[in-house]
């Protein structure tokens, strides 16, 4: 344990080497000459040395700096980190990629910040095996022919491990009377869960049943939750005092019965929109937990990949997905898409949890295509039944997110949702909606 802390790259902060070169002990490729960056030692005006890389003109460029000059215990887990500058033609994401690789595993830093011109990442994981392993770090730079960036600093060192990240969750399946999900409630209260999903509409499916948001459905879920001190959400149609609009509500209560927000479905149904006069929500809202970030898309949401996305785009980790009813394969994309776990909770299909590589936990290997390669990413799968309603309990952890195709690690796996994994040149968001809105069909 006497390595923790300690910087095993060589040339880290970039002091050693000649201004105008490459660092000493790094080494550049470019997969083809003229697609390659250019690479070199600048001098800052407090003397100090910097990691110049930027754009040959060519907006195909892609190259990497490398150093492979050390090694270190698998079995063990390390820290990566990075602080750099860069121009304004820069996206750190689109453009810069920071990778580790060893012979059977690989990965790297995917979140930034950015503090009064400083742009610093970091990313924590467990190498698995045991020996000694020959590694190597990559700075890629891409896509860009005349942006620029500054490396000041790349660290890669041994930490403490992390610990399991474990939640007991609840979801559940069937119709009943309201005074019986106040009895499936408590059944599953007892089971010490930290978050629990009750169905859309569970209440009512009724329009003319509608509620105040403080109304019935708020406030059994507001008791239970305070009650049995864990994480209740459902939805309800709420008649919206403020402005006098319909609209199919979600809501989430922490473990002391206080509302942590609200989610007003994005997509009707066509039928709650054109015949019950339900109106849309226009806002995605992420809600922070004290087990995670947490989202929320209802029923027909499902059929539109742009929700799903947009969560995981904000950080959440599990998406609640309460219906009425919906198609079951959609959720293994949507899971394994954007690097999400789904919960599913229904009136009228069964219930369901996935994980971050499209698994459900009842029947994990389900898919031979998909290749998770990871450690089971949950446990403690069991079922009860309260008032024929089937209920669903697993307990997730949350450290462990891997994609269906996961080839030693997120650098040559599928992308589950990473942004700076696109590997694209133009988003095509804006085309799509030309697309949608566009008033005439084209010949």
């Amino acid at each position: 344990m006497g390595l923790i802390g300690k910087n095993l790259i060589k040339n880290n902060d970039f002091s050693e080497g000649v201004i105008g070169e490459i660092p000493s002990f790094w080494h550049v490729k470019s997969p083809r000459g003229n697609l390659a960056p250019h690479f070199e030692l600048v001098k800052t005006e407090s003397a100090t040395q910097e990691l110049m890389i930027y754009g040959n003109n060519n907006d195909n460029c892609v190259g990497c700096i490398y150093s492979s000059s050390f090694v270190l215990r698998a079995g063990r887990t390390y820290r990566m980190s990075a602080q750099f500058r860069i121009s304004d033609e820069i996206n750190p994401y689109k453009n810069l990629l920071f990778a580790f690789y060893s012979k059977d595993f690989n990965d790297g830093i995917f979140q930034f910040t950015s503090t009064t011109g400083l742009i610093e990442g970091e990313n924590r994981f467990y190498i698995p095996g045991d020996g000694d392993i020959t590694s190597e770090i990559r700075i890629y730079f891409k896509l860009s022919g005349h942006g620029k960036t500054w490396i000041q600093r790349i660290s890669f060192e041994e930490c403490e491990s992390l610990p399991p990240r474990s939640v007991k969750v609840a979801c559940v399946e069937g119709k009943t009377s309201f005074a019986n999900w106040e009895k499936v409630l408590d059944v599953v209260g007892r089971e010490k869960v930290d978050l629990v999903l009750l169905p859309e509409t569970f209440r009512s499916t009724d329009t003319s049943q509608s509620e105040p948001i403080d109304g019935p459905s708020a406030q059994l879920m507001s008791s239970k939750a305070r009650q049995y001190q864990m994480h209740v959400a459902g939805t309800f149609y709420h008649l919206d005092q403020t402005d006098g609009n319909l609209y199919n509500t979600g809501l989430i209560f922490d473990r002391k019965g206080n509302l942590l927000g609200k989610y007003d479905k994005n997509h009707p149904f066509s039928p709650e929109l054109l015949d019950r006069g339900v109106t849309p929500g226009t806002e995605v809202p992420v809600f922070p937990t004290d087990i995670g970030k947490i989202g929320m898309m209802i029923c027909y949401d499902s059929w539109f990949t742009d929700i799903a996305e947009l969560l995981a785009l904000k950080g959440a980790e599990i998406v609640l997905f309460p219906s009425a009813g919906y198609y079951q394969s959609i959720m293994t994309a949507r899971a394994s898409d954007n690097c999400i776990r789904i919960m599913a909770s229904s009136l009228g299909s069964p219930l369901g949890i996935w994980d971050t590589s499209g698994a459900e936990v009842q029947n994990p290997n389900a898919d031979p295509t998909r290749h998770s390669n990871c450690d089971t990413t949950f446990h403690n799968v069991y079922h009860l039944e309260e008032a024929g309603i089937k209920i669903l309990l697993a307990t997730l952890d949350l450290n462990k997110s891997p994609s269906p195709h996961n080839w030693g690690g997120p650098m040559r796996s599928a992308p589950g949702g990473r942004r700076n994994r696109r590997e694209q040149k133009e988003l095509l968001f804006n085309e799509i909606q030309r697309e949608i809105e566009n008033p005439t069909r084209r010949k």
